[in-house]
């Protein structure tokens, strides 16, 4: 099965054209994560830096909110990382992300920022369409370091404002795209491409269920949130049963 629609041979030839910026040349966007000029086989995971004033929040605050991992629902994606837009006793608090690793458990969990009022990111349970490490917005002319695509032009992304790092965690300041971190944007869009390509369920936009169709994808689910909770077991249940209910 075809992983995307392609990209058409006028975007391709426009995106050509743009020419470099600030050093970089201008990447376009790329169905497979392998194609582009960033892609790299043997990057080495692990964030030790951040430009200044960003700092992490405290990775243990999060740890007792439910892992998406132990949802069946979601048993065929390997990576999942949740946009949490607004504080929710569920979801977390509001203006951040925390991505999870199947094997792993909670990996990261950082600020950010998603989109103001007007341009909101809308909630739902995506998957990554498309890659590129130095996207070009022709629509806002700033660039989008790391960005990985998964709602039309919305995409997960660093920018070279350095200014706006005061607001991630805050306040929305985005188009409807999700603000990250240099550093930490540039670890996402490597985990994402590393997660690999696989049969994964389709999961219903809205409601976080399969459909019971299976495409082939990056086995990647991004969740925007808030948006529909999965049922929290009262049992504790570990990866042995989950795997035996396939």
């Amino acid at each position: 099965m075809a992983l995307l629609n392609p990209i058409s041979a006028e975007t391709r030839k426009a995106h050509d054209t743009m020419g470099p910026w600030n050093g970089f040349p201008r990447s376009i966007p790329n169905l497979r994560y392998e194609n582009d000029s960033a892609a790299d086989a043997d990057y080495h995971f692990g964030i030790t830096k951040a430009f200044k004033p960003y700092t992490d929040p405290d990775l243990n605050a999060v740890m007792h909110l439910p892992s998406p991992l132990n949802n069946p629902e979601f048993h065929s994606y390997d990576l999942i990382v949740i946009v949490n837009k607004q504080t929710d006793p569920f979801w977390g608090p509001g203006q951040t992300l925390r991505v999870y690793k199947r094997g792993k458990g909670l990996l990261y969990y950082w600020y950010i920022s998603t989109g103001i009022k007007g341009f909101e990111t809308p909630s739902g349970f995506y998957r990554p369409t498309m890659f590129s490490s130095r996207h070009w917005s022709s629509i806002y002319q700033v660039p989008m370091l790391w960005a990985v695509f998964f709602n039309g032009g919305m995409a997960l992304h660093s920018s070279l404002d350095r200014g706006s790092l005061k607001e991630l965690g805050q306040v929305p300041s985005s188009h409807g795209c999700v603000h990250i971190e240099d550093y930490r944007a540039e670890e996402l869009f490597h985990l994402v491409g590393h997660s690999g390509i696989g049969s994964v369920d389709v999961i219903r936009r809205a409601s976080g269920s399969r459909t019971g169709k299976k495409v082939t994808s990056y086995k990647t689910l991004i969740i925007v949130s808030p948006i529909t909770q999965w049922l929290i077991p009262s049992i504790d249940v570990t990866q042995d049963d989950i795997d035996a209910l396939f």
